[in-house]
């Protein structure tokens, strides 16, 4: 009798060996299939796109064809290139002629892709770390009640949302009561595309910066191409930009055709003439632009243009720049420099948004981490060091004595 059940065991155990083989087969016929069919919609996407770009046009179509194979090309051979391009990357792809451009441009999004990726896995590290976190709960009576987090609190918790809004209804005040400020749009056919994505990202934190101070600007963009790469790139840094409550005012039309002329003041790097005290009924400019490529003084030349007011900030007065450094603010550092002028009146409580790098006490502790790491002679290093900060001194207190001339002539 046990023998016999043992041979059924058996039979019965071979009866299930191709049930599984059938459904292992039929799962990785579903498997083939499912990324047939992965791979089939990928293709119909690049399809999509090239239909978008070419229009029609055959030279346009094989170039991105060829494109297409490049980058796949660098994909296997295991070269940084992205997982995933959209329509806008390949049309600034087919706009560099170098293979070295594209190569760089395709490291550079492949560094965002796996920085985007990298962050969302530590949020989803730092998230699970606190669920399963355990609260040591120390009582010093049963009946005490616990506060803190996962426990009772308080306060009643004040969301990010609330936070929004509150900051919102400040920019919208502003639009009421507030100075007006104009940020001149007018550069985009002067910049390359990088800077034009720079300058759109510098404005989202000249936004920002504004929205949360005391006292905020009446922010005005003027002679903003509505379709041009910069508002493109803004929508996808601020997707409600376009909405009517909105606390930003876009125009297309100058700033010459909204404002009063004799009110306008040009801030410029390029002018002689510095801007001693803030004018609270005058309307400052400043140009949106990032000029790493083109150093020309387009705001000087438009402003002389247009026969307005320029003036410029006082920064040898107050800073000792570092030599080689350019005396050209970023937009998101001379909006809050404005802010805090207007709100303080201070000329070295504003200043402290210029970035640290331009200065010379920057250049001083670099030269002391360089002491202390070389193995050169020091005696030449502090020689060649000494002369710099001599040249330096002697040309910062002239400026410093022409300014205050200046101004006590002024008086």
């Amino acid at each position: 009798m046990h023998c016999f059940k043992t041979i059924l065991t058996h039979v019965r155990s071979q009866q299930r060996k191709p049930v599984q083989l059938s459904l292992n087969c039929t799962t990785n016929r579903f498997s083939l299939r499912k990324r047939h069919l992965v791979t089939k919609s990928n293709e119909d996407c690049l399809e999509d796109i090239i239909a978008n770009l070419s229009q029609g046009n055959n030279e346009i179509e094989k170039k991105l064809r060829i494109l297409m194979l490049e980058v796949e090309v660098m994909r296997q051979d295991g070269r940084p290139a992205p997982d995933y391009l959209g329509s806008d990357h390949w049309e600034h792809l087919l706009e560099l002629s170098s293979r070295n451009q594209r190569h760089n441009y395709l490291k550079y999004l492949w560094k965002c892709e796996k920085s985007k990726e990298n962050e969302k896995l530590k949020k989803e590290a730092r998230r699970k770390e606190f669920q399963d976190s355990e609260f040591e709960e120390v009582k010093e009576f049963p009946d005490d009640l616990l506060y803190g987090l996962k426990h009772q609190t308080l306060f009643l918790r004040i969301r990010d949302q609330s936070i929004n809004n509150f900051d919102n209804y400040r920019a919208l005040q502003a639009l009421t009561y507030g100075q007006s400020l104009v940020i001149d749009c007018s550069y985009e056919d002067h910049m390359v595309k990088r800077e034009i994505l720079n300058a759109a990202k510098q404005l989202t934190f000249v936004f920002g910066d504004n929205r949360i101070h005391k006292e905020p600007f009446n922010l005005h963009l003027c002679n903003v191409s509505l379709e041009g790469q910069f508002m493109k790139q803004f929508r996808k840094y601020v997707p409600s930009v376009d909405e009517p409550m909105f606390p930003l005012n876009i125009h297309t039309q100058s700033y010459m055709d909204i404002f009063p002329k004799e009110k306008l003041v040009y801030l410029t790097p390029h002018c002689r003439e510095e801007l001693t005290s803030f004018d609270h009924d005058a309307i400052y400019i400043v140009g949106c632009m990032v000029d790493k490529m083109n150093s020309e003084p387009l705001s000087l030349a438009k402003a002389k243009r247009d026969g307005i007011k320029m003036a410029k900030l006082p920064l040898d007065r107050y800073l000792e720049w570092a030599p080689g450094s350019k005396k050209n603010l970023n937009i998101n550092h001379m909006i809050p420099i404005m802010l805090d002028l207007k709100f303080t009146s201070d000329w070295e409580f504003s200043l402290r948004h210029i970035p640290r790098r331009k200065l010379m006490e920057t250049k001083i502790l670099a030269m002391q981490k360089r002491l202390a790491d070389t193995s050169l002679a020091k005696e030449d290093i502090l020689k060649s060091f000494s002369n710099l900060r001599i040249n330096n001194k002697a040309m910062f207190r002239d400026k410093r004595f022409k300014s205050r001339k200046s101004l006590y002539d002024e008086d």
